[in-house]
């Protein structure tokens, strides 16, 4: 199968020691970034915390791939996003959904800003239902430390693959941050992971892909990636149809 691997400009945002759950989770400017951190045990995190006085405070962390899919123009069959975790013990969860950082077609370095350039992000409410997600939620005892984490892609992944030149993905935390849940008694919950940065691809995040095969022209003005079968055979099973 064909792999393409995230961009080096890869990295993580975080808005850190805030007085209020609100002010870290619905921040629009990140208080840190960093794109050259070869990994991080707080790829994604959220934490609470007791500030000076005995008030709390809160941080939340999200990180942001992007990977160059312009040579893909076929329609994607099946895709495999793998994330490979440090040796942190992890103590959070993890979702992969859609993101606009970058400038929304890679073509800028991650910026503070991007924090919260989640597509269908909504500030003070649950992503569920609103953001594209891109890989299921993964729980705590669902991370392999060194070892890869394997997201199956979604419908919404595989035809972004296609039909955009850059795949732009951000890794958040699910329970707490995805679902602004916030945290009612002090802990540190993260998902640790590599980036692209370190030396080789042996532990870069990566998708692995397959092309879907067959018929793949439009019939009777359909689009193909509309299409599942004709004539009750599969499309995958057809490689002509009357002949062309």
């Amino acid at each position: 199968m064909p792999i393409i691997y995230s961009n080096t400009a890869d990295g993580y945002i975080g808005k850190a020691g805030q007085s209020s759950w609100a002010n870290a989770r619905d921040a629009s400017t990140g208080s840190t970034i960093n794109t050259t951190n070869t990994s991080y045990t707080g790829a994604t995190y959220v934490i609470r915390g007791s500030g000076r006085g005995g008030g709390a405070f809160y941080s939340v962390y999200r990180s942001f791939l992007f990977f160059d899919t312009s040579g893909i123009t076929a329609n994607v069959a099946s895709a495999t996003l793998s994330i490979y975790g440090t040796s942190a013990t992890p103590d959070g969860s993890i979702i992969v959904v859609k993101s606009t950082a970058f400038g929304g077609d890679g073509g800028t370095a991650l910026a503070a800003g991007d924090i919260d350039a989640i597509a269908g992000w909504s500030a003070g409410s649950s992503l569920a239902g609103s953001a594209t997600v891109y890989g299921a939620q993964k729980l705590t005892s669902a991370w392999n430390q060194n070892a890869y984490n394997d997201f199956t892609a979604t419908s919404d992944l595989l035809a972004d693959m296609k039909n955009n030149n850059v795949v732009i993905i951000c890794l958040m935390d699910y329970t707490n941050d995805y679902l602004n849940s916030a945290l009612t008694s002090n802990a540190l919950l993260n998902i640790g992971a590599w980036y692209s940065n370190s030396s080789g691809t042996s532990k870069d995040p990566k998708i692995d892909y397959t092309l879907a095969t067959g018929y793949a022209n439009n019939v009777n003005g359909v689009a193909a990636a509309n299409i599942s079968k004709v004539m009750g055979v599969a499309t995958a099973s057809i490689s002509k149809v009357n002949g062309i």
